[in-house]
C-alpha cells in the first residue's frame, strides 16, 4: 500500500513537473535567441548609419548642374553600403538560428498536442512561438531592405560610371564588380522568402496552440 502511494506521488510530481516546464517561467530567452537579436540589432544599426550617411553626403555635396548624376549615384552607393557580403552573411546566420529554434518549438508543440495537453498548459510554447514569429518578421524586414539596398547600390554604381569622361575600361571593370551586387540582391531575396516561410510556420504553431487550449 505504501509503495502504491509512493508511486502515485511520484506520478503526481512528474505531471506537476511537466506542467511547470510548460508554464510561462519556462519561456525565458534562450542563448541562441539572444544571439540572433544581437545580430539583427547590429545589422539594423548598420542600415541606419548607411542611410543617414548617404543623406548627409547628398545634402552637403554641391557639384553643380552637370554633376547631379554623379551626386545622386554617389549618395545611393553610400546609403546602400550596408547591403554588402558581411551584412547579408550575418542576416543568414541569424535566420539559421531562428529557424533552428523554431523547429525545436514546433516539434514540442506537436508532441504536446499529441499528448492531449489542454487548459492553457502550453504557456511556454505560446510565448516562444510568438517571440520567434516577431523575430522572423524583423529578419524579413532586414532582408527586404538588403534586397533594395543591393539594387540601389547597383543603380548608383551605374550612374557614377556612365558620366562623361569615364573610360570604357573603367566602365567594364565596374560592371564586372556589379555582379557582386546582383548576387547580394538574389541572396537577400532568398533570405526574405525563407523568413516569410518561417513567419508562416510560427503562425501554424500558434493555431495548434490555440486549438489545444
Amino acid at each position: 500500500m505504501a509503495d502504491e502511494e509512493s508511486a502515485a506521488a511520484g506520478e503526481t510530481e512528474s505531471v506537476a513537473g511537466g506542467q511547470s516546464k510548460r508554464g510561462p517561467d519556462a519561456a525565458g530567452w534562450e542563448f541562441l535567441e539572444i544571439l540572433a537579436v544581437v545580430i539583427l540589432a547590429a545589422e539594423s544599426l548598420r542600415i541606419i548609419g548607411s542611410v543617414v550617411s548617404g543623406i548627409i553626403d547628398g545634402a552637403s555635396t554641391h557639384l553643380g548642374t552637370s554633376g547631379q548624376q554623379l551626386l545622386v549615384g554617389s549618395a545611393m552607393q553610400r546609403a546602400a553600403n550596408f547591403a554588402d557580403g558581411p551584412g547579408i552573411v550575418l542576416l543568414l546566420v541569424s535566420l539559421a538560428l531562428l529557424w533552428w529554434r523554431t523547429e525545436h518549438w514546433t516539434e514540442r508543440v506537436r508532441r504536446s498536442a499529441a499528448e492531449g495537453v489542454h487548459d492553457g498548459a502550453l504557456g511556454a510554447e505560446a510565448i516562444q512561438v510568438q517571440r520567434l514569429g516577431s523575430l522572423a518578421r524583423w529578419s524579413a524586414g532586414l532582408f527586404a531592405l538588403a534586397t533594395v539596398g543591393a539594387i540601389a547600390f547597383l543603380i548608383g554604381d551605374i550612374l557614377v560610371n556612365t558620366i562623361a569622361g569615364v573610360t570604357s575600361s573603367t566602365q567594364w571593370q565596374s560592371y564586372a564588380n556589379d555582379t557582386f551586387s546582383v548576387a547580394y540582391a538574389v541572396i537577400a531575396f532568398g533570405g526574405l522568402l525563407a523568413s516569410l516561410k518561417l513567419i508562416k510556420l510560427c503562425g501554424l504553431d500558434k493555431k495548434e496552440i490555440d486549438a489545444a487550449r
